[in-house]
């Protein structure tokens, strides 16, 4: 970290920004701990769900089984949040995390049960072959006899199963079996006949396999002497229906597997009443990073924490007076628009510094996109939130959070975009509600 400089040159810095990449946690010189400017008290819920005294960075009782949700808006830093969490715990003295991002190693857009739960096997396969730990080959033959009776004798999938096991030794080891699990993910990502086979597969056997895991997942720790953590990311991107299935439908399935799960869960399932159940433990939320107070006065230790990530990406050099402070004000503590921001900044910069005028127009574009969105009644709807009225469409203010119009904070308060806030229609919208009486206090918690 201290031998990291952000980039001086202007042209540098929008050829590195990457919306979609998530940071290493700490070990990326970019990264910024948000913790704190969130209110901590979500993430800090967690650790202590997992029995972890964050501390003195000690396990102290860690459950036998538990499911968690993690949920947040898109480009909120869920990604980045948990590879943090996944290094913080992933420690010799608290758990063996295992990281596995359906995004870029399955196919989000076709995803099922099967496919999650056999790479998982694969994942915690490759970890132990990493950390160089050796199981007794009689606790990895349960799986490698799952594999031999269902899926190398059956006729469907027995051409599948020799190119699995193409050029593997015939020792059972973990390395052997990593080998074949690997191979099995590659054909849930990129073969849409092997895959379908191998879910009917799974789906007619399921419970043997289920039974294969869990032996071979005890057999994992007492090796270790600690507990394992699945980290799933990725889930949060699957289509509604594709969601549903996983987390509702076949929510049964998952936990017919026995550990400590995360998983990366749409946020629109957790605006949906009860749509996840009581299936799940807990379901935790990443809100936004508060840069305004309720008042609407600024918020010192937000807007610090997202100066400090938007001079991660560029050197404060290339920043003409008061253009950070105006980007950080107008990105409303998300940090994806916060990168959107400093990518329009860029586009309409007139020399090789980002200025105000550039950032300002940087802030109508995005306005000009909730434009395309929104209706007058939409544009009311903030205002009233914004002054401080709750408003009695459930459904319409879980639509503008959804899209982003509508942001959340710790503790449930909620405010506008406020990129929304510049422009003419949701102005007029504000007028017309204040012309009536309305209070023009902050707006209250949910």
């Amino acid at each position: 970290m201290t031998d990291y400089e952000p980039p001086k040159d202007i042209w540098e810095v929008n050829a590195k920004l990457r919306f979609d990449e998530p940071l290493n946690g700490d070990e990326d010189p970019r990264w910024v701990d948000t913790h704190a400017a969130r209110g901590g008290a979500s993430l800090d819920r967690l650790t202590k769900m997992l029995g972890v005294d964050m501390a003195t960075g000690k396990l102290r009782n860690a459950p036998e089984r538990g499911y968690y949700l993690f949920c947040g808006h898109r480009g909120s830093g869920k990604s980045t949040e948990l590879r943090h969490i996944g290094n913080q715990l992933n420690k010799p003295e608290i758990y063996h995390v295992v990281l596995a991002d359906a995004a870029l190693e399955l196919d989000v857009h076709n995803l099922r049960y099967q496919d999650i739960l056999f790479h998982l096997a694969g994942k915690l396969l490759e970890s132990l072959h990493k950390r160089g730990v050796h199981i007794d080959p009689v606790h990895l033959r349960n799986l490698d006899d799952w594999f031999t009776e269902h899926v190398e004798k059956s006729e469907t999938t027995r051409n599948f199963a020799m190119e699995a096991k193409a050029g593997v030794e015939a020792s059972l080891t973990i390395p052997v079996l990593a080998k074949v699990f690997a191979r099995i993910s590659t054909t849930f990502q990129a073969n849409a006949t092997h895959k379908e086979e191998l879910r009917r597969t799974l789906r007619n056997y399921f419970s043997d396999f289920a039974s294969a895991f869990n032996h071979f997942i005890e057999a994992a720790q007492s090796e270790l002497g600690q507990p394992i953590l699945f980290v799933v990311d990725g889930t949060d991107r699957l289509g509604e229906e594709d969601a549903l299935a996983f987390f509702t439908t076949d929510v049964h399935q998952l936990q017919q597997v026995h550990g400590l799960f995360i998983y990366c869960a749409p946020i629109r399932l957790a605006y949906q009443g009860n749509a996840l159940g009581g299936d799940f433990d807990e379901v935790f939320h990443l809100p936004m990073i508060r840069v305004e107070e309720e008042d609407g006065s600024p918020n010192d230790g937000g807007r610090e924490t997202m100066r400090r990530m938007l001079l991660r990406r560029a050197h404060e050099d290339l920043f003409e007076p008061d253009v950070v402070d105006y980007l950080v004000q107008h990105c409303g503590g998300h940090p994806r628009d916060l990168l959107r921001l400093l990518q329009g900044a860029f586009s309409h910069a007139e020399g090789e510094r980002f200025d105000l005028h550039g950032a300002r127009r940087a802030v109508g574009d995005i306005g000009s996109d909730f434009r395309r969105i929104l209706s007058p009644d939409h544009y009311r709807h903030l205002a009233r939130v914004d002054i401080g009225e709750v408003p009695s469409d459930a459904a319409r203010s879980r639509w503008l959070l959804y899209n982003l119009a509508l942001l959340e904070y710790n503790d449930f308060y909620w405010r506008s975009h406020p990129a929304i806030r510049e422009t003419s229609a949701y102005m007029a919208a504000k007028m017309s509600l204040l012309g009536r009486g309305q209070p023009a206090h902050g707006p209250r918690k949910r």
